[in-house]
């Protein structure tokens, strides 16, 4: 079997089969979408793409299989049979769970078809509409499952509780994809943040019996490990994914995007056909503005962004923050009113950096407990480090271009001091 040298995990071991997989044109592409969208007007080295990036997971997501199977495996009670087909299913899904990631990554989130409505979705699609499809077929013929049923994991609608364990190891909030995103994106953009102890996650990661069906869970002793990981993923959102630079790059790409896809395509967003879809990636879209007449191509290109003239400051009460997030939406309104979009853009973002718990109550993630290992107890209530993580990740910024930002601060002052008042 052919083996790939990865800067994060050493060698990653690949099938024949899978192979053929990555040498097919819908996974190629994955070389020309770079991981971190338009972060590499910040960090110049951030030119790492999504292909290296499926291939982590997928190693990833086989030793974190592999390590519950040896440690936990009689309580599965997996026939041989079984091990190696959901091995295979796993590794299928976690190598794919990117294949249909629009250019420059998340970006274009919103610019998805309404029938694919997400990149999971157009995934599905990829996955069963393509010369993808016949590959997986054939591997699936050996074990017990086809393309549909990679499909299912990836867009989330596996429903046999086997195939959710599954799922749960490549998408959930303790998952092989941050694993390896954070990893990859500390050593190419040259920050620490996203350093972790990924041996010592793998060594403390078993399984729990919840709701009647057997869960990813952690071993009581291994709550400083996952607490090393959120902290990293919580400190590369605030230091690098919601820089204020990358920041205002994203949301020129988003109004060059919108404006190329007005004009080639008759819904105004991306190909829902799988054949028109691959076509797009970064260097299309590169290409496509050095002959654009969007007013966004040429900041893109020769990197010519607008400056951010104010940032909202943290406030340390709760109805403080209320307070300031309703001043910040007047604002925006009566800026988006008075300006055009290119001369200013209010960026808010917010995003918690941990989901505690499910729709159900449930906890996302399970501490095992020490005296009785049939009892657990969320992360919450054994990481009182990580339970202050619970607010979500705010920013807001005003951008203005160099003509107008001296007025638009001033007004943002005044306006935020009357508002205050009142």
């Amino acid at each position: 079997m052919p083996d790939v040298r990865d800067p994060i995990h050493g060698f990653i071991t690949l099938s024949k089969d899978e192979q053929r997989i990555i040498d097919t044109a819908p996974f190629q592409r994955l070389r020309r979408i770079r991981q971190l969208a338009t972060t590499f007007l910040l960090y110049p080295s951030a030119e790492h793409t999504r292909f290296p990036h499926s291939l982590g997971v997928m190693h990833v997501s086989n030793l974190v299989f592999d390590k519950i199977q040896n440690k936990r495996g009689e309580v599965l009670g997996w026939s041989q049979d079984e091990i190696n087909k959901y091995r295979q299913m796993l590794r299928l899904a976690a190598l794919l769970h990117d294949v249909a990631h629009a250019p420059f990554s998340h970006v274009a989130d919103d610019l998805f078809d309404e029938s694919v409505k997400s990149h999971e979705g157009m995934a599905g699609k990829i996955i069963t509409e393509s010369e993808i499809t016949p590959i997986i077929d054939k591997i699936g013929a050996e074990h017990g499952f086809n393309a549909q049923a990679i499909a299912a994991l990836i867009t989330g609608n596996a429903f046999h509780h086997n195939e959710r364990l599954l799922a749960d190891i490549f998408a959930s909030e303790l998952d092989s994809d941050k694993m390896d995103y954070l990893l990859r994106d500390s050593l190419y953009t040259g920050v620490k943040y996203g350093n972790f102890d990924l041996e010592r996650i793998l060594n403390v990661i078993s399984l729990c019996f919840k709701d009647g069906e057997w869960k990813l869970g952690i071993e009581y002793d291994g709550v400083e490990a996952v607490e090393g990981l959120i902290l990293a993923r919580y400190f590369m959102f605030t230091q690098v994914y919601l820089h204020r630079t990358r920041r205002i790059y994203d949301n020129i790409m988003i109004q060059l995007l919108r404006d190329m896809l007005a004009k080639e395509t008759s819904t105004g967003r991306l190909p829902s056909d799988v054949s028109e879809f691959i076509k797009w990636d970064d260097y299309t879209v590169i290409e496509k503005a050095k002959s654009s007449d969007s007013p966004w191509a040429d900041r893109f290109l020769n990197r010519k962004h607008i400056k951010c003239i104010w940032e909202s400051e943290p406030a340390p009460t709760l109805d403080e923050r209320k307070l300031q997030r309703e001043v910040e939406l007047q604002i925006k309104d009566e800026l988006e009113a008075r300006y055009k979009p290119y001369q200013v853009i209010i960026d808010r973002y917010q995003k918690p950096p941990l989901k505690f718990t499910l729709s159900d109550g449930s906890p996302t993630i399970s501490i095992i407990s020490k005296e009785d290992p049939r009892m657990t107890y969320s992360l919450k209530e054994r990481a009182p480090v990580i339970a202050k993580l619970e607010e979500p990740i705010y920013v807001c910024r005003i951008y203005a271009d160099a003509d107008v930002a001296k007025e638009v601060r001033e007004f943002v002052q005044i306006k935020s001091m009357i508002l205050r008042r009142q």
